[in-house]
């Protein structure tokens, strides 16, 4: 960046997505099915001169082999929790696209970021998210979301082991989509998106531990309870 010239070491970048792993050195690059494309003279990578380089070829796989052991590995044991309640960050963001849906309740798009959870149509249905609790103690709760007019009158509520907590739908809010009239084309992965009002369950007890957060409905009286961005939890003093 400041024009001058450096020596640089030869490094290795790995490149993980959706299960393919790619490996790429300063010249090189070796793709997910073993083909090796030498960068400097063919960035557009359309030869594969794996055959012309097998020393190349061969010691790329190797380290590409041994970085799939020791990092894919580590990737692909049991999920981590979403932490909560550390007193250095007492509030605690979970998203809709961090959550699991059951029942009828389903994304706003296949691509999770920016989405939010709808057809909530049954009082069984319910959204949950994994979580870990790093300080036992009392919870200020809030959930983000979504309600016409006519909808409005859902008992929602919020719990883990033994702590809950509930609040009714009484105010409607209804915003429009937007993003549509900024795009050329329709949207194929990600979500329209709109704002979403916060509802104060009330104050939640939390244990310390690993567990289950989950947001139900304790009664329906309309065709649906509500659409969901996002529950936020703040640690009391």
């Amino acid at each position: 960046m400041l024009g001058r010239a450096t020596e640089w070491p030869d490094r290795a970048i790995f490149s993980h997505w959706s299960g393919k792993v790619s490996l790429r050195t300063q010249q090189y690059r070796l793709d997910n099915a073993g083909k090796l494309f030498d960068m400097t003279a063919d960035p557009g990578q359309h030869r594969d001169v794996a055959a012309q380089h097998p020393d190349v070829a061969a010691r790329l796989s190797s380290q590409l082999t041994a970085w799939k052991r020791d990092v894919l590995s580590e990737l692909s044991r049991e999920p981590r929790p979403f932490t909560v309640g550390y007193r250095q960050f007492p509030t605690t963001v979970l998203p809709a696209r961090d959550a699991v849906p059951h029942g009828h309740i389903e994304r706003s798009a296949r691509a999770p970021n920016c989405s939010f959870l709808k057809n909530w149509t049954s009082t069984d249905d319910r959204i949950t998210w994994d979580v870990e609790v790093h300080t036992p103690g009392k919870y200020e709760a809030v959930v983000y979301y979504t309600c016409p007019q006519s909808e409005i009158g859902s008992e929602v509520e919020l719990s883990l082991g033994d702590g809950r907590v509930s609040a009714k739908v009484t105010e409607a809010f209804d915003p429009p989509l937007r993003g549509a009239e900024h795009d050329r084309v329709p949207r194929q992965g990600e979500s329209y998106v709109k704002d979403f009002a916060p509802l104060k369950l009330g104050t939640i007890e939390l244990p310390a531990g690993r567990g289950t957060l989950a947001l139900g409905a304790l009664s329906m009286p309309g065709k649906q309870v509500m659409d969901v961005r996002a529950v936020v939890l703040t640690l009391a003093e």
